[in-house]
């Protein structure tokens, strides 16, 4: 009787088994068609220094050298800030309470939902010749040169991305910082060891793993820095990406934009690996208060503290909040008022006169839109197979971490480097079609989706294989498992990654930049063509309009990946202060 009832199949059974079965092979398909939109290209930005000849000597030439060697230099020195800043603040968010605590964690949102255009944006309007900061210091000192000019040089390229991931060393190391174990700390003090001691031989000790995940992913941040060095970057401070998008486009140099690539995609690929490593030692490592009490926040105390945390309000306060808030300031005011500047809606009124704007958001949301769903697909797609062949077959760890390493491969290359090989592709195999808006989407797609399949594999491997072993034994089909048991139970962080990709998707200007696909502009090339333009006011309502589509969608997947927390008792824990 049971074998009769199991073996037959209705029409709704055979209709959802077929739905299955399409689903499952347009996952396939989608991820198929990522892999070969990231590769093709790739390969095509490399050829070039292959048909030129002597292409190992131009890798090795003294301009290709100079250029990676500072691209290195501003990359590690911006990532030395960062942790300078994030370090300090995630010991103050993650071990003491104080007024604005909320507030300083909300900041580490913006590296991923702000564009680096309007930090960028914002640095000129406050920090820029005839930024705020000049304009106040000439006033109250007399002076008749602006007295602030590292901008425009490698220091201000190193301020601006240091304090601008920063929040990112902050969310990663407080996170781990709140959930270690006092105990060890604990005993140490009372053995005799000096705070600094413990500091230093057990709570950094125990931070290392995520410091160093939090450093590579800053540094690869750094490293592939774009607009902010287009925009800063005086004589002497360009960086590879720069190098690559001029020797391209301006100088048509195509071997030595070929070599740069070549150079920074090799540095990148030993980053994302060591990335990996420390990724999977921090996950071993967290969760390390479960059994034992964490530490607990406590006020601030002591002038060494006291004094600490100031100094780290104020840098935050001139370096990342007043720029910031400088773009909402700029947009609002006009110089061109009868009473001088003042407040007004000019600004906005201009912007929306012109009909390229709403072309421009039109075509961000469609792009976007097309390029997250197809990205969520193939990270879902991928997440699932490996899932069910680490389950059924018997994986050496080995080959378990290079299944992890692989899909996190495309971090390794950059929106330049894979536009200038998509130009190049697209020259030698459709001479006359110069752009299309569908390359733009399967190149966002090919560069977003590791990102998002880091969520859903994460989440993916919290599922208990007990529960997947009983579902596939009590159906005789076996993606019944996948539809009820996987997406049911990880459909948050696919709001999550869907969120995330989103909002990359909307702030990307480097790709429709590089691309140059004619009579096509996103709204976060509108902004850059105006800021260009000198037209820094209407840029910054058009930056404002971007970021208020970017920042929800951040903090809709940022809620999929989180969920609400239950319970007035847990909500003020967790945000007391």
């Amino acid at each position: 009787m049971f074998v009769g009832k199991t073996g037959r199949l209705s029409a709704g059974g055979l209709v959802r088994r077929g739905g299955q079965v399409a689903a499952a092979v347009l996952g396939g398909v989608v991820l198929a068609a990522l892999v070969l939109a990231f590769v093709l290209p790739l390969v095509h930005a490399v050829l070039p220094l292959k048909d030129a000849g002597g292409g190992l000597s131009l890798v090795f030439s003294s301009r290709v050298v100079r250029v990676a060697f500072r691209t290195l230099v501003l990359a590690l020195l911006s990532s030395l800030l960062a942790l300078v800043i994030g370090i300090p603040a995630a010991f103050f968010t993650a071990t003491r309470r104080f007024p604005g605590r909320r507030l300083l964690l909300s900041l580490s949102a913006v590296p991923l939902c702000v564009p680096p255009l309007l930090v960028a944006l914002g640095y000129v309007m406050f920090w820029g010749m005839q930024g705020v900061a000049n304009d106040m210091a000439q006033a109250l000192v007399g002076l008749e040169e602006p007295p602030f000019t590292f901008l425009y040089s490698s220091l201000g390229i190193v301020v601006a991305q240091g304090f601008y991931n920063f929040p990112l060393v902050m969310k990663t190391c407080g996170d781990c910082w709140s959930q270690l174990p006092a105990n060890q700390h604990d005993a140490a003090l009372l053995l005799g060891a000096s705070p600094f001691r413990v500091f230093r031989t057990v709570t950094l000790v125990q931070l290392l793993p995520s410091i160093a995940s939090a450093t590579m992913m800053v540094f690869l941040y750094c490293f592939f820095s774009f607009v902010l060095v287009l925009l800063f970057g005086g004589v002497g401070t360009s960086v590879l990406e720069v190098e690559i998008y001029q020797a391209a486009r301006s100088s048509l140099n195509f071997p030595l934009a070929s070599a740069l690539a070549l150079v920074e995609t090799a540095v990148a690929v030993l980053v994302v690996w060591l990335y990996s490593l420390a990724e999977g030692r921090g996950r071993e490592n967290r969760g390390l208060a479960l059994d034992a009490a964490g530490f607990g926040r406590r006020p601030l105390g002591g002038f060494c503290e006291v004094a600490g945390f100031a100094l780290l309000t104020v840098a935050v306060v001139l370096f990342f909040l007043l720029p910031l808030l400088q773009l909402v300031v700029s947009a609002l005011t006009s110089r061109s008022l009868p009473s001088g500047q003042g407040l007004s809606l000019m600004n906005f009124r201009s912007l929306l006169s012109r009909p390229g704007f709403f072309i421009s958001l039109k075509n961000t949301l469609a792009t976007s839109a097309l390029s997250s769903v197809l990205a969520v697909a193939a990270a879902l797609f991928l997440s699932v197979v490996l899932k069910e062949w680490e389950r059924r077959i018997a994986w050496s760890r080995r080959r378990g971490v290079l299944g992890r390493i692989l899909p996190l491969l495309p971090m390794a290359v950059s929106s330049v480097v894979l536009g200038f090989g998509a130009t190049r592709l697209m020259a030698s195999w459709w001479p006359g079609l110069t752009g299309s808006p569908w390359m733009l989407v399967l190149l966002q797609a090919a560069l977003h989706w590791p990102l998002a399949f880091r969520q859903v594999s994460v989440a993916m491997d919290k599922i208990p294989p007990a529960m997947t072993d009983a579902a596939t034994m009590l159906s005789g089909f076996p993606l019944d498992p996948v539809f009820r048991i996987y997406l049911p139970l990880c459909r948050k962080s696919l709001l999550s990654a869907l969120g995330f990709c989103l909002a990359l998707g909307c702030g990307d200007t480097t790709l429709p930049l590089v691309l140059g696909i004619p009579r096509f502009e996103t709204l976060a090339l509108y902004t850059y063509n105006l800021a260009g333009a000198y037209r820094f006011g209407e840029a910054c309502c058009s930056g404002l309009v971007l970021a208020a589509l970017s920042m929800p969608l951040f903090f809709l997947g940022d809620r999929g990946r989180t969920g609400r927390q239950p319970g007035k008792k847990r909500f003020k824990e967790e945000n007391h202060g």
